[in-house]
């Protein structure tokens, strides 16, 4: 057998060797590639579980949601009727009531000259 021979021998097991190697590879990869399509799967499924739950949580806390803005809603509106009320209220009650103290001052300090009694001197009011 000549050199030539020899080196194409070596070149057949060379290429040979590198084939089992390349086939070795793919059939890992295509093992691979199997897990990954398995793993996704369960993936999609778990994540369209958590969706479904998802989507029921949001439209729970929507239904919430309305129901406290209708009760922030009349809170408001009892709250604005109750400002108005008691704004009218203290119109009512304290106009008539200083106006009648004044009177009762005055009608006793009016008394009280004339009976020669010494009014008594005004409070200065305290600032603050």
């Amino acid at each position: 057998m000549s050199a030539g021979e020899w080196a194409a021998i070596i070149g057949a097991q060379v290429c040979l060797v590198l084939l089992v190697v390349l086939v070795v590879v793919i059939v890992r990869l295509d093992r691979a590639a199997a897990e990954m399509r398995a793993a996704t799967r369960d993936i999609k499924a778990q994540a369209e579980i958590a969706i479904d739950e998802l989507r029921t949580a949001v439209r729970d806390a929507d239904f919430e949601l309305d129901r406290i803005d209708a009760l922030v809603s009349g809170a408001e509106r009892v709250t604005g009727r109750v400002d108005a009320a008691s704004g009218l209220a203290v119109k009512v009650i304290t106009s008539p009531v200083v106006k009648v103290m004044a009177a009762g001052t005055g009608t006793k300090r009016a008394v009280q000259r004339l009976t020669g009694q010494e009014p008594a001197p005004r409070r200065k009011r305290k600032a603050g």
